[in-house]
């Protein structure tokens, strides 16, 4: 088990480095220059050389990359080439919202999705089963901003049930979290819902299975116990891949809603042309996406110990 894990460890902290680095490079050779997009097209060459030996873009490339790297493993992200702030504070001040904001998503889509993809699998070509594969096909095609704007039309302005823009004064303001979370869990409920029938049928029809009927255990048991637990291992990857999705997602949903994450921050942050500041974000959003799929990696041990050796 822990050789397992720290070589799932030293695979994670290995992608990691070649992301932030594919991130760092792919900023540089984006067209413009940073400092002429901050101080406009009129400020002399002096300011403008000025600028830039203040924010060390005068030095060659290898030498930034080098700071660049030492920043990250003391948690630096340098400063906002547009105000001076302290993006790895501002980041993290944004962070709690989008955190907030997949967990609570996530934990909707799976309250929605696997019960009812586990009772359409259950009773196949039945009244869920038909109902459930409608939803989840009007689901999957439907926009996710479309829907949060239904939902702040129906549920904020008319109804008056909860407020319409904002984030609260805080991330865990259930007031400000409830329609944006229900926006993207009904949406990654209705995909979760098709793997987890299409899961569970297929195990349904395992040989094991058909043991356990014939020996008389309960259908209970036989559902939750031997069904369910052995199509874990795709819902699993489903839910990694849609907290994947929902972390890029809630850049429309939080300007939608007007959230303060980190997705609304970043699209302030390309409107500005503050390469510091995306920079930032991206690095940011690339780290939780590297621990997301560690921490699943993981849970398939805790699953089905027999991941661990393959």
């Amino acid at each position: 088990m822990g050789r397992f894990v720290l070589k799932r460890l030293a695979d994670a902290i290995l992608t990691a480095f070649l992301v932030f680095s594919f991130v760092f490079f792919a900023m540089r050779i984006l067209p413009g220059d940073p400092v002429i997009a901050m101080l406009g097209d009129r400020a002399n060459a002096q300011t403008i050389e000025n600028v830039r030996r203040t924010l060390g873009l005068d030095q060659p490339l290898l030498v930034q990359y080098g700071r660049f790297l030492w920043g990250l493993l003391h948690f630096d992200l340098g400063q906002s080439l547009v105000n001076g702030v302290d993006v790895t504070a501002t980041m993290l001040r944004h962070l709690p919202y989008t955190i907030m904001l997949t967990l609570a998503s996530t934990v909707i889509g799976i309250l929605i999705g696997v019960p009812v993809g586990v009772a359409s699998a259950m009773r196949p070509s039945g009244g869920v089963d038909h109902s459930s594969r409608l939803v989840s096909l009007f689901g999957s095609a439907l926009p996710d901003f479309y829907l949060g704007l239904i939902l702040l039309i129906v549920f904020g302005l008319k109804l008056g049930w909860f407020p319409l823009l904002g984030g609260g004064d805080t991330a865990f303001d259930l007031r400000y979290l409830v329609l944006p979370a229900m926006t993207l869990g009904l949406l990654k409920g209705c995909g979760l819902m098709r793997l987890t029938r299409t899961a569970v049928l297929d195990v349904s029809g395992r040989d094991y299975v058909r043991t356990a009927r014939a020996l008389g255990t309960p259908e209970r048991v036989v559902v939750w116990k031997h069904i369910v637990r052995n199509a874990l291992i795709p819902i699993t990857t489903q839910l990694s891949l849609m907290i994947v999705a929902t972390l890029g997602g809630t850049i429309a949903i939080e300007l939608v809603f007007n959230r303060p994450g980190v997705g609304q921050l970043l699209v302030g942050a390309v409107t500005a042309r503050d390469y510091s500041l995306i920079q930032g974000g991206l690095v940011l959003l690339s780290m939780l996406v590297v621990l997301v799929n560690l921490a699943t990696d993981l849970l398939y041990v805790v699953i089905d110990p027999r991941v661990k050796g393959a």
